[in-house]
């Protein structure tokens, strides 16, 4: 038995060097490719200054910084994030948002605290956690948003870039074009993509790029457009017509889908928002009751098996409707 432990513990040590190792070596790995990227960028700037103008170059240096991008396991994900952040316009006031959220969710969760037996403890985990939901649903709320806009213009955007590639433009030189006659988020990317191309960047590289801070398939279906039409050739007025014509039926179709799934979205928001309301209802009328689900531990575990029913059965209901759209 003494043997088995001693073989147990020898096993998990190793596992565990192993592991340290091998994140360690990743985290090198992914410095000196970090270092590598920030060389090159850095050339990039020096040659195509001139070319591209200054303006060019202090917007592509605010978006190629990419703050955590080397931490181990989380960098990519943190990096998709900033890219996302700077897609929604966030990053320039990205710290004064953050300390808003941070004195909201700070005096809801202190709030909320006073009312269990520890206080200082509860109060803090409450406030992590009334500033990380509203911080993710206003994120989510942006997004779409941008996201809503960018669908809606971009077969304009696309019927624009066909005709100059009919009239004989290079598709390299139509961004900087099209971008002029569009507004709100597509004229940003367009315009992102021109500056990128002005320094000499190739045009397979700034879309695989593009499509990647934008997650919306339907511009992932025109960025792969592009990359295929770079590399074998063919009619790209032609490709561009039909991807245009197919996105305008695709946003009709959500449109009906949209419709037929109201009541349901409907039903939804009704029974996610009965249960806050029923407790601002129950500790306006009796503030006793409020009490025990905070101050008793029978009242604490009610309360924690209600958050947990009420959110398990709110993310069916999502993935049912989801499935159905």
């Amino acid at each position: 038995m003494n043997a088995f432990k001693l073989n147990l513990i020898t096993g998990l040590v190793f596992l565990s060097v192993l592991i340290v190792v091998l994140a360690v070596s990743h985290w090198r790995r992914q410095r000196q490719l970090d270092e590598q990227r920030r060389l090159r960028f850095a050339q990039i700037l020096g040659e195509g200054a001139e070319a591209a103008g200054e303006e060019d170059v202090s917007i592509l240096r605010s978006q190629a910084q990419t703050p955590l991008a080397s931490v181990p396991l989380l960098g990519p994900l943190l990096a998709k994030l900033w890219q996302q952040l700077a897609f929604i316009g966030w990053q320039p006031t990205l710290r004064k948002r953050l300390l808003i959220l941070s004195a909201v969710g700070l005096l809801v969760g202190m709030t909320l605290g006073q009312r269990t037996p520890m206080p200082l403890t509860f109060g803090l985990l409450f406030s992590v956690l009334v500033t990380l939901a509203i911080a993710v649903l206003l994120f989510r709320s942006s997004l779409q948003k941008h996201l809503h806009q960018l669908r809606e213009g971009l077969p304009d955007a696309i019927d624009a870039i066909t005709r100059s590639v009919r009239a004989g433009v290079p598709v390299a030189n139509t961004f900087g074009q099209v971008a002029s006659h569009l507004s709100g988020p597509l004229a940003t990317e367009f315009r992102t993509i021109d500056h990128w191309l002005k320094l000499g960047i190739p045009l397979r590289q700034v879309i695989q790029t593009s499509a990647g801070r934008v997650p919306m398939a339907e511009y992932r279906f025109f960025a792969v457009i592009l990359i295929i039409n770079q590399e074998a050739g063919g009619r790209l007025g032609e490709t561009l017509e039909r991807l245009a014509t197919t996105l305008r039926q695709r946003r009709e179709l959500a449109m009906k889908v949209q419709s037929k799934t109201s009541e349901a979205r409907a039903s939804a928001k009704i029974v996610a928002a009965l249960f806050p309301c029923c407790l601002g209802y129950m500790y306006l009328k009796s503030p006793e009751d409020i009490t025990f689900l905070f101050s008793d531990p029978v009242g604490s575990t009610i309360l924690i098996y209600a958050l947990c029913s009420i959110t398990l059965g709110m993310l069916i209901t999502h993935l049912m409707v989801k499935r159905i759209a």
